[in-house]
């Protein structure tokens, strides 16, 4: 097993808009790995690199997925569909963040929100940093 091999194994599955930003960070740090920026990857990348790219990036990815991204013949663009497609980072993000913060009842973690921030147990790191972001 090469050393690339071992890399590969931690990154997780994309399954859709619920893990897009956790999948991103590290599909973005494996193809790093690999010798590819995709965020400034070139045009003139040769086919065989880019082919490549593009094969390790679909693995990476639900089964499930595949319909939307088959037609997708280079990295550059199907990093872009992804992106288009599940990273939640526009006004449907901020409905959701939104909804999530409606839904949480103080009263069932904390006196007070400072409290809660300071140092509340019932909150997990992942939900105080996505209400904060």
């Amino acid at each position: 097993m090469s050393s690339s091999d071992s890399y590969f194994i931690n990154v997780p599955k994309l399954k859709g808009r619920e893990n897009f930003d956790d999948w991103a960070f590290a599909a973005r740090n494996f193809l790093i790995l690999e010798g590819i920026d995709i965020d400034a990857i070139l045009e003139d990348l040769s086919d065989a690199e880019d082919r490549k790219a593009k094969a390790k990036l679909i693995m990476t990815i639900d089964p499930k997925l595949y319909v939307h991204i088959k037609n997708e013949t280079k990295v550059k663009d199907l990093w872009q569909k992804l992106r288009i497609l599940f990273d939640d980072s526009g006004f449907t993000r901020r409905i959701s963040l939104l909804r999530t913060l409606i839904s949480i009842r103080l009263d069932n973690y904390c006196e007070s929100m400072t409290s809660c921030e300071s140092n509340c147990g019932n909150c997990t790191w992942t939900e105080r940093h996505r209400i904060r972001d």
